[in-house]
This record gives C-alpha cells, sequence and structure tokens, in this order.
C-alpha cells in the first residue's frame, strides 16, 4: 500500500494526464476498468469499476470531495461539497429545494427562448464556434438569471470558474497559488455584493436572496457559510452544464446517424442525453477519503485516511458492470451512470442540468438538424472537466 499526507490534485497526475486531449478517451477508461481494479498513484487510491466506486459513494465512513477544505482556492469548506454527516445533510435539506424539479421547471420558456435565440444568431452568420457562442451563454446567463446574479458580470464569474477549475501551472504549488488568487478577487467580489444585496431582500427573488433570507438551526445564515456556498455555486454552475452540452453537440455532429434517431424518434432524446452522459461523462472523476478501513470484497481493501480519486468515467464505460459498454446505444436498458457521482454527496445541479440539455438539443434538432462540425478542428480538455472547448459549426 502506498499513502502521502499531500493534497492529491488529479489534474496533474494519473488517468487526467495520459487522457487530457483525447477525443476518444473511453478506450482508456474502458480498458483501466477492465484490466486494473484499483492502483495506487502519487498517494491517491484510484478506483475505476462502477461497483466500487458505488460503494464508496454510499459508505457512511467516506468524506466527499475535499474533505479538508482549500482544494479549490478557499480555505473554508465548501457546502455541501466538503461537509459530511449530520452537517451536509442539514445543508442539503436546505439547498435541495432550492434546486428541485418544481424549481427549476419554470425556466423552461426562458431557457428555450435564449436558446432559440443564440441558434439563429448562428444561422444568420452561417456558423459559430459552438463552444464560446452557444454552450457557455446558454447555461451561464441561465445559473446566473437563477441565483441573482448580475449578467453584466458574466465574464468575471468566467475568468474565476477557469482560474479554479482549469488553474495554470504545472505542480498542485503553482496550481494552489494560481486557484487562490482567482479565488481572492472572488471574495472581494461577494464582500461589495452581498452588502448591496441586502438593501433588496424584500423584493428579489432569486436563489441568494433565499439564502439570504433562510435560517439555519434557527438563526440566520452566517456570512462564512454563504460564502462557502456561494463559492462552490459559482465554479460548479458555471462550468458543467457548457462543458456537457458541447460534448453531447460535439457527439451528435460527428455521429449524424445517431442524430437522424432523434430526428425521427424525438421521444428518444431523454434516453439519448442519459447514454451520452453515460459515454461522454463530462465530470471524470472526483475526490473521496476514507475515514476508517473499508472493505470492498475480495481482498480490495481501502485503508482509513487514504485519498481516494473515484473515475466516474471509467465507471461509465466499466465492462465488468455495462454489456457493450463503448457502444453508443439509445435503446440501452441499462443506463445508470455515475456523471452526477452518486450517495449522499449526488450532483446538486443535476435536475438544473437535464433541463438545460434537453430544452437545447430539442431547439438545435429542431431548427438546425443538420448542422456539421469540422472534426478536424475539435480541440478536446479532458482534465477536471471533459469539454469540447474548439467546436466550429457551420449551420446550413
Amino acid at each position: 500500500m502506498e499513502s502521502s499526507t499531500t493534497r492529491f490534485d488529479p489534474r496533474v497526475a494519473g488517468l487526467s494526464q495520459q487522457v487530457k486531449d483525447l477525443a476518444e478517451p473511453q478506450h482508456i477508461y474502458a480498458a483501466k476498468a477492465g484490466d486494473v481494479r484499483s492502483e495506487y498513484i502519487d498517494g491517491a487510491l484510484h478506483l475505476y469499476r462502477h461497483e466500487d466506486i458505488l460503494a464508496i459513494n454510499k459508505h457512511q465512513d467516506v468524506l466527499g470531495n475535499g474533505g479538508r477544505g482549500g482544494s479549490f482556492g478557499h480555505d473554508g469548506r465548501l457546502i455541501p461539497l466538503e461537509i459530511d454527516g449530520a452537517e451536509h445533510r442539514k445543508w442539503r435539506r436546505l439547498l435541495d429545494p432550492l434546486f428541485a424539479p418544481k424549481r427549476v421547471q419554470h425556466l423552461e420558456e426562458s431557457v428555450r427562448r435564449l436558446a432559440g435565440e443564440l441558434i439563429e444568431n448562428a444561422r444568420a452568420a452561417g456558423g459559430a464556434e459552438w463552444y464560446r457562442e452557444f454552450c457557455t451563454p446558454l447555461p451561464c446567463q441561465t445559473f446566473l438569471g437563477l441565483v441573482g446574479a448580475p449578467l453584466t458580470d458574466l465574464d468575471f464569474f468566467l475568468e474565476f470558474k477557469e482560474g479554479v477549475i482549469h488553474p495554470k501551472g504545472e505542480t498542485t504549488e503553482e496550481i494552489d497559488l494560481n486557484m487562490a488568487v482567482a479565488g481572492g478577487k472572488l471574495l472581494e467580489y461577494f464582500s461589495v455584493f452581498l452588502t448591496e444585496k441586502r438593501t433588496r431582500l424584500d423584493s428579489d427573488d432569486d436563489v441568494i436572496a433565499e439564502l439570504m433570507r433562510s435560517e439555519v438551526d434557527h438563526e440566520p445564515l452566517g456570512e462564512a457559510d454563504l460564502i462557502n456556498i456561494l463559492f462552490l455555486l459559482m465554479f460548479a454552475g458555471l462550468d458543467t452544464v457548457t462543458a456537457s452540452l458541447s460534448c453531447l453537440t460535439g457527439w451528435l455532429g460527428r455521429n449524424p446517424g445517431h442524430r437522424e434517431q432523434l430526428i425521427d424518434s424525438p421521444d428518444l432524446l431523454t434516453p439519448a442525453i442519459e447514454e451520452l452522459l453515460r459515454y461522454e461523462a463530462p465530470v471524470p472523476s472526483g475526490m473521496r477519503f476514507a475515514e476508517r478501513d473499508i472493505d470492498l470484497g475480495d481482498g480490495l481493501i481501502v485503508p482509513a485516511g487514504a485519498q481516494i480519486n473515484a473515475f466516474w468515467a471509467a465507471a461509465n464505460v466499466d465492462p465488468t458492470y455495462h454489456e457493450d459498454p463503448l457502444r453508443v446505444d439509445f435503446h440501452r436498458q441499462r443506463t445508470a451512470h455515475m456523471t452526477f457521482a452518486s450517495g449522499v454527496h449526488r450532483c446538486l445541479g443535476s435536475h438544473l442540468a437535464r433541463l438545460e440539455l434537453r430544452i437545447a438539443l430539442e431547439e438545435v434538432l429542431r431548427r438546425v438538424p443538420l448542422y456539421e462540425v469540422d472534426v478536424d478542428a475539435l480541440t478536446y480538455d479532458n482534465v477536471a472537466v471533459r469539454a469540447v472547448t474548439n467546436l466550429p459549426v457551420t449551420v446550413r
């Protein structure tokens, strides 16, 4: 067994670097899950198989992503990502209703309207760089409107998001320093924004205003706790759906036969989204921490104190769990995937993500069903979040 007290960052080690710019890392993920159940890399235990990761995600003696604070350029423990046990359940009771299906459903009309506008702009121009001109503005503008942050500050929030999700640096020390700079800028921003926001609490109807009016343990939400929530929301909400949308529209552009299935049978769209989320796995992995020894069976013991890099992307194409995992099948019967993680730390924004992806693809397939992608120009980034960061689209 290999162990380390140094915080492991998957962005600079392990499988992330091996696949960092591959268009189709799924073949490597599937081979890894099939051949290697687990391995230690730079002091972290890497898990690749669906059943093992599912057990870890649901185990009461496993701490969530981070577990120690400070892993995203902020010294406080991000809520609810880095909170566990009874405290985690307390915060989820507050936050889950803010992103529940009924709450996000009222966004459908505005998301559809914005998607239509962006697509028509692209059609009028004969095409677009889809990542920048569709995949980024659609979910980001929707998210900022939902939480109550100014759309005029979108560029600032995107710069912050890039600084903590995709920080520059070749070592953990360099990455930590650059994340701290980005995090410090956001803290300065919120120190001014929240003061001004309090003057409008009686009239504003958004997530931030509701949080500022909330009580936890019969006390108003403290400033530090509010910051720890908003810090997480601002990078999680501005990155993962953009990445997912680029992966799904890019894949359909490269696979016109599957796209024709959706054009001919629109009722396939919902299962198709789940199948593509399984295959594309926009969030490749997540960190977990073992508080006690955990027996996963057949001789695999996760020792107390272990840093665990759970590879959702490998679990999603695990040949010991999925039948023919490298085949995309919109009629697949077993579509269970790890893209939103699982267990108590399951993604808070999964309902919003599914709503946005469904509406975006409905509008794309309705308005520009024969869009074409320049396959040779596609650029992939699979570190931290998988995205097609350059996605030239021609629209007829």
